[in-house]
């Protein structure tokens, strides 16, 4: 995104100014480089669509059945920033901190998250972050409110947003029904919240490349980019952002064609009547059979790494386990043991995916 890439100069510039602005823990005893050492700066920042909405057109980014989005309020639970190396397994750096964040109103160069200092100037491959579901003891970073806060905690949100569609000659079709019941529909309001816990692993830039390098005497900053599309898609993306966005089943779901779709109207409609080809519902972390279904299942997509880099290995944190990265059960969302090799063998439609 355009925002994106342009804030990278911006953050260039602010991670020289501060080298140490948060507590962080590193394990990292190793004498590689030369016993070089270097820090490490962890930014969140919003993909564009989250300021800025989506507009209707025939862009690869834009909505392509007409309707224009708009976001009132963004929030996420984020935090417990790893990274680690293939070559050492001893060396590690983590802050176990977690944040609740207000997206739409985040600061120009984003929000800082941590500081790992005196990290060895090699390459650490193995990186990742999670958005786990907010508990007690979750912290927020200004200007995100104590009302932002309290909502997230009280209802063990990882993700709520609110906004609107609008389309000047929108309708309302009621999903499954043939002939077609539609009616008018301007604008459709929606207020989401969902407790989609998840982890975000191995992550990689644009290019592929996975991690980061530290700069010998230097700073690198690093940025978790949460997108605000997701649930736009026709498809749960693999790698690179292959997909088309639409919006028109958010006015379908509006059952009561009151103006707004709630949470339990998506629960009401079959995917197969809101999602008809193109869509493809197959590759997510959980079974899809109600629009609810399709959009928390989407909403465990959105952690990107430095704007569009992927993050490609995810995985589901149980609401007690909220914060800390796998501390729940051995079982997988699916009931079944972890370490199964039946589990294996559905991957990844059971309890992890790791995409291509």
């Amino acid at each position: 995104m355009n925002r994106v890439l342009l804030r990278h100069s911006f953050l260039s510039f602010l991670g020289l100014l501060s080298t140490s602005l948060l507590c962080s823990c590193s394990d990292d005893t190793t004498a590689d480089a030369g016993g070089a050492k270097g820090s490490v700066q962890v930014f969140v920042e919003a993909e564009d669509s989250v300021p800025d909405g989506l507009e209707p057109g025939d862009g690869p980014e834009n909505i392509r059945d007409g309707w224009k989005v708009t976001y009132d309020r963004y929030l996420v639970t984020i935090g417990n920033v790893r990274a680690s190396r293939s070559d050492d397994p001893n060396a590690r750096l983590n802050d176990a901190s977690v944040y609740v964040l207000d997206l739409k109103n985040a600061p120009a160069g984003g929000y800082i998250l941590t500081t790992f200092s005196d990290a060895t100037a090699v390459r650490w491959d193995q990186l990742g972050w999670d958005m786990p579901n907010a508990k007690t003891g979750v912290k927020a970073l200004a200007p995100t409110s104590d009302a932002d806060l309290a909502l997230m905690v009280q209802n063990a949100y990882s993700v709520y947003f609110e906004g609107s569609i609008e389309k000047a000659d929108g309708q309302s079709c009621t999903p499954g029904v043939t002939p077609k019941s539609c009616a008018p529909a301007t604008k459709v309001a929606f207020k989401w919240g969902f407790s989609a816990g998840a982890s975000f692993d191995d992550c990689a830039n644009e290019e592929g490349v996975p991690g980061f390098a530290v700069p010998a005497g230097g700073t690198v900053q690093i940025k978790p980019t949460v997108h605000g599309d997701h649930w736009f898609f026709d498809n749960i993306t693999s790698g690179a952002e292959v997909t088309t966005r639409l919006a028109q089943y958010i006015a379908d779901s509006d059952l009561d064609r009151n103006g707004e779709t709630t949470l339990d109207e998506l629960k009401r409609v079959r995917a197969a009547d809101a999602f008809p080809p193109p869509y493809n519902v197959s590759g997510t972390l959980t079974p899809v059979q109600t629009a609810y279904d399709y959009v928390l299942n989407q909403s465990r997509t959105l952690g990107d790494y430095n704007g569009d880099g992927e993050c490609p290995t995810r995985a589901i944190l149980p609401l007690r386990g909220s914060g800390s990265r796998r501390e729940s059960s051995p079982y997988s969302s699916g009931g079944l043991p972890r370490d199964s090799p039946l589990l294996a063998s559905l991957a990844p439609a059971v309890g992890t995916s790791t995409l291509a």
